[in-house]
């Protein structure tokens, strides 16, 4: 009987030793899983910080592309420098929606770190791998935040310099606006008759056709002629820091050969010297403000061969510029 209960509890004791490793297995399988589970969990997370690293990324190169484009395209003109300012708007409030994710992605970061430490040791090795590529990817965007920020300095202190530059692109044009209707005025009478009087290239031109100073091929100014440059001899006296240059200019036929005038050169040159000379016969003008030259044919203001095209490109012209050095000095930055 004793030999009989002695074997009853080794089955007993077997028995109760298979279920305790069963019990064992299924722990571990179940703690396993559940290892599985939450590495799986953590590296979806990590993928879909990393994309969502990407696409910021892609927006700051976007970014930087447009800001590269406005810089190369920025001009002194109206339209671009309210535009820069609107974009630099803009794009502050782009950084500070991206240094915003960027906290995101350093907290979500930070989270994974955490759950580094509680995985199993086989499984370190791989997210540590992915946390360095991750860690990477957050120094090359801090980075490009940093030039960005840069960027937008330079951009602001862009738009200052433009709009200093726009102010005194703008005083220049009110400048010659005012000299060019001074300048009317005081050719009242002769404009439109022989004279015209117009801004460009930053100057006021003072255009005067052939039949109003000279007979053809003559340099000898008419009387009527003669008139209207005494009326603007005056306004030369009264303004002191005009500049004057005296254009002639022909057609484009050659000149007979005589002994009076050799050829176009000649001509056009000899009837700006005697429109000078007109003009420093008032004794209050500076004949330093004034210069003379020919351009004979080859400045034209209408190239046709017609008779009509070769009767506008026979005319004189007296160009008057401000004295420019200290606007020139601001534009300089001097």
């Amino acid at each position: 009987m004793p030999r009989k209960k002695k074997t009853k509890n080794g089955t007993l004791i077997k028995n109760n030793m298979k279920k305790i490793f069963l019990f064992m297995f299924m722990g571990a399988m179940f703690a396993s899983c559940a290892s599985k589970k939450t590495l799986n969990q953590t590296l979806n997370d990590l993928t879909a910080s990393q994309k969502s690293n990407k696409e910021y990324a892609e927006k700051l190169d976007l970014a930087n592309k447009h800001l590269a484009s406005l810089l190369r395209d920025s001009t002194a003109s109206h339209k671009k420098i309210n535009q820069m300012a609107e974009d630099s708007v803009a794009r502050s409030k782009a950084l500070h929606q991206m240094n915003l994710e960027n906290k995101d992605l350093k907290a979500l970061n930070n989270q994974l770190s955490d759950r580094l430490t509680k995985n199993s040791a086989s499984s370190d090795k791989e997210i540590k791998s992915l946390l360095a590529d991750l860690q990477k990817s957050q120094e090359k965007l801090q980075a490009r935040e940093d030039a960005l920020t840069k960027s937008e300095k330079v951009l602001k202190e862009k738009e200052k310099n433009l709009a200093e530059l726009q102010s005194l692109v703008d005083k220049q044009d009110s400048m010659m606006k005012g000299l060019k209707n001074r300048v009317s005025a005081a050719l009242k009478g002769y404009e439109g008759n022989g004279i015209e009087v117009v801004n460009k290239n930053g100057k006021v031109y003072v255009s005067l056709d052939e039949k109003l100073l000279f007979k053809s091929g003559k340099w000898d100014v008419d009387a009527k002629g003669a008139n209207a440059l005494n009326k603007l001899s005056n306004f030369i006296a009264e303004n002191k820091d005009i500049n004057i240059v005296i254009e002639g200019h022909t057609d484009d036929v050659p000149l007979k050969p005589n002994a009076s005038v050799e050829d176009n050169w000649d001509l056009s040159a000899k009837r700006a010297t005697a429109i000078v000379r007109i003009l420093i016969a008032n004794k209050n003008v500076n004949p330093s403000q004034i210069s003379a030259s020919g351009r004979a044919e080859f400045v034209p203001v209408d190239p046709a061969k017609t008779p009509e095209a070769r009767a506008k490109n026979r005319r004189t012209e007296i160009i008057l510029s401000p004295n420019m050095d200290e606007l020139l000095k601001a534009m300089s930055g001097e």
